[in-house]
């Protein structure tokens, strides 16, 4: 019987490169903070709206939109039905003025 039904915990996995691996598992070493606790926080401070999480996650929407207007949408995307979020039309609007978030 599967022992992870009953933990109210949900298992995620990605891929991170080789480098950046190491130099966060020796950086988070150092301060005695495993991997997941510091995604599960991070997690956390994002559903939480905390503005330094917050900034992180539009940084990020702003390096896909820049990335897919230099390089055109991945492959990946132009196979799922084409659809852009409000949240990605804001930040590309946001962009276009000036005002982007970094």
């Amino acid at each position: 019987m599967r022992s992870d039904i009953f933990v109210d915990k949900k298992s995620v996995h990605f891929k991170l490169d080789k480098d950046v691996h190491l130099a966060l598992r020796a950086k988070l070493f150092k301060y005695n903070i495993s991997m997941q606790e510091l995604f599960d926080e991070f997690a956390r401070l994002v559903v939480a709206d905390v503005p330094k999480a917050n900034s992180v996650v539009d940084s990020i929407v702003g390096k896909k939109i820049r990335s897919t207007l230099a390089n055109g949408p991945s492959k990946r995307r132009r196979k799922k039905e084409a659809v852009t979020t409000d949240f990605e039309a804001d930040a590309l609007y946001d962009m276009i003025n000036g005002t982007e978030e970094t």
